[in-house]
């Protein structure tokens, strides 16, 4: 049986959708078949594989709106065990569709049910906000994980954000659990940087993966050729810190 994991934070610019990606190709990496989903309306797992939402045949909007079955959304991106299913919103409009035909809270739930027999890990990207997208998101996991920025708001709000995952995790979903909170965009040279870090381990202890992903070039620079950082440079600090929590995660 699979298992699936929101990917979220209240906070844009956290490396959310990076996480979802580069997580997503270590696990396929490590044969493990893997799944993206984008309830983001920004579509930027999409973008990053250089498909334009006009391109795409059925989308997230088209599930929840439409009652399209999600195997004709998921998009075989060539990469073998690895696939998605995109966010198609092309304009407000589409994205208030979204929101709204989101109310219904366990709609992913019953939707994605089925696959985990069929994919190892499903990956559920998940907007900046704790709206109906998140909500459906994290009432269909098994778990979450959560990317911090090493700056001072991201520690301000974490506990904030931490407290509404279990409050909605007690209400409709008592057997997520937290999977880890994720370092991101982490700058060893920067004294700040490692302040914040050591802060975010004594404040959550155990929660904090030890894993940080590093703020790295390549990372940022690999969207731009349409791949995860892992196919563009494997070597690159970015893609081992990124094998190294699938494999964590993996062995859990």
């Amino acid at each position: 049986m699979g298992k699936i994991i929101a990917i979220a934070s209240q906070k844009g610019g956290v490396g959310k959708t990076t996480t979802a990606i580069n997580l997503g190709v270590s696990f396929s990496i490590f044969n493990k078949r893997t799944l993206i989903v984008d309830l983001d309306p920004q579509g930027s797992v999409a973008e990053t594989f250089q498909i334009s939402p006009y391109d795409i045949p059925a989308g997230i909007l088209d599930i929840f709106k439409d009652k399209v079955p999600l195997s004709e959304a998921i998009i075989d991106i060539g990469l073998g065990n690895y696939e998605i299913v995109a966010s198609n919103i092309k304009d407000e409009e589409d994205e208030v569709a979204l929101y709204t035909y989101a109310f219904n809270l366990k709609m992913l739930k019953n939707i994605l049910k089925p696959y985990k027999k069929v994919y190892d890990y499903i990956l559920l990207d998940c907007p900046p906000n704790l709206g109906t997208l998140t909500m459906n998101g994290l009432i269909a996991a098994d778990s979450v994980i959560i990317p911090v920025q090493c700056e001072f708001y991201a520690l301000k709000s974490l506990g904030k954000f931490l407290q509404s995952i279990r409050n909605i995790s007690k209400k409709h979903n008592p057997k997520m659990r937290i999977e880890g909170i994720l370092i991101t965009l982490f700058d060893k040279r920067l004294k700040k940087s490692r302040e914040i870090a050591d802060e975010l381990k004594r404040s959550f202890k155990n929660l904090v993966f030890d894993i940080k992903i590093p703020r790295n070039a390549k990372v940022a620079e690999a969207p731009a050729y349409g791949k995860p950082v892992a196919l563009y440079d494997i070597n690159a600090p970015g893609a081992i810190a990124y094998l190294e929590l699938a494999e964590k995660i993996i062995s859990l």
